[in-house]
């Protein structure tokens, strides 16, 4: 019988242990954390909770991804009532405004008093089929103050006094039912008149960076672009009746709490979704749209 080599053995049974551990580290490596997924948490600062008068605060967290996909279309049925979910930069005439609402009413659905504040992801109700006559009821809601636009969550900011910290400033004294002196926003020829259940103003033609002007004198309540299909928009509150709309701006000249005079320039002419320089201009009454060809001087 061949001896054994102990020696050659051991050997064999080195290199089969080498195999061994090199297969075991293989199967449980793991890419580095650089190359894997993460899922970044946001901190999202303090908000009133709506249903208290602010002694009651909330905290959230949530992640990016749950954040920043919100759907395009902010209001959503919630048993028999239309909810409004409030985007960053809305205030509380920006909502009526998208939604053909009489910002009073809409104040009072809501229980909301002066300064209107609002918060971003707050749900504001729509339904105001049981607001009969806000006019009469408008003074205990504190209708004739202006709202708060939402910059951001901030508890400090939303309780500043003034325009950089995203509040509207003092209300207009004395205007609640007296209509404005109108004047045409643009020298240009109306491409398309107001068409009740097509085209909720008029369409003013014009070139890229001709000046738009105040319709009326007036307080801005709205200068953004979260209102879809408006582009730049602007909205100017005259009274607690009248408001005026000037769409598809290529410059905004104006913040939100700006006072502004009938004639004064607040934005430039801009190109509509189709890419035409025109102006959209419209006049809202008690929230609803009307013909502005009804209230503007014969050229």
């Amino acid at each position: 019988m061949k001896p054994v080599n102990i020696h050659s053995v051991l050997k064999r049974l080195a290199i089969s242990c080498c195999c061994i551990t090199l297969l075991t580290c293989a199967e449980a490596y793991q890419a580095p954390i650089i190359e894997q997924g993460e899922r970044l948490v946001v901190q999202v600062p303090i908000i009133v909770d709506s249903t208290t008068r602010g002694s009651s605060l909330r905290t959230f967290s949530r992640s990016v991804s749950t954040q920043f996909l919100a759907p395009p279309n902010s209001a959503s049925a919630v048993g028999n009532a239309q909810m409004h979910r409030v985007r960053r930069g809305d205030t509380l005439y920006s909502i009526a405004y998208e939604y053909d609402l009489d910002f009073r009413s809409l104040a009072i659905a809501n229980n909301m008093n002066s300064p209107y504040t609002i918060f971003v992801d707050q749900e504001v109700n729509l339904d105001i089929s049981r607001i009969t006559n806000p006019a009469i009821r408008s003074s205990n809601a504190g209708a004739s103050a202006l709202g708060t636009p939402v910059n951001n969550n901030s508890i400090a900011r939303a309780q500043a006094g003034n325009i950089n910290g995203g509040v509207l400033r003092q209300p207009i004294a004395g205007s609640a039912v007296l209509q404005p002196e109108w004047q045409w926003p643009h020298s240009g020829r109306v491409l398309r008149g107001f068409q009740a259940n097509a085209n909720k103003g008029i369409d003013i033609s014009g070139n890229l960076g001709d000046p738009v002007l105040a319709a009326g004198d007036g307080e801005v309540v709205y200068s953004g672009n979260g209102v879809q299909g408006s582009g730049d928009l602007i909205i100017i509150r005259h009274n607690d009746r009248y408001l005026s709309a000037y769409s598809h701006n290529s410059v905004m000249m104006v913040n939100v709490g700006s006072r502004v005079n009938v004639g004064e320039k607040i934005g430039e002419v801009g190109i509509n979704l189709t890419g035409v320089p025109m102006l959209h201009f419209e006049i809202r009454v008690d929230g609803k749209p009307a013909d502005p060809g009804s209230f503007l001087p014969r050229r």
